[in-house]
């Protein structure tokens, strides 16, 4: 999990009403997930908002979530 208070994605693209509350912290988890995948730890990361007591705007949070395989092989190395 990788949390960021203020994403810079986040700060300064504006996102149309009509889109509700997308992220654009996705962006920002898709290249997470490329580099996880190129070192050989393929995994579904997403990304969502968190909200903040006393704060304006919602944290973001990436979450990843790893393969099978990668824990199988994780496990394996002990």
């Amino acid at each position: 999990m990788i949390s960021e208070k203020e994403l810079l994605v986040n700060r300064f693209i504006s996102i149309p009403k009509d889109m509700g509350t997308f992220n654009c912290g996705a962006f920002v988890a898709g290249i997470v997930r490329g580099v996880l995948d190129g070192a050989g730890f393929p995994a579904v990361v997403t990304a969502h908002f968190v909200p903040m007591e006393g704060q304006h705007r919602p944290r973001t949070t990436i979450l990843i979530k790893f393969g099978e395989e990668v824990l199988r092989r994780e496990a394996r190395l002990g």
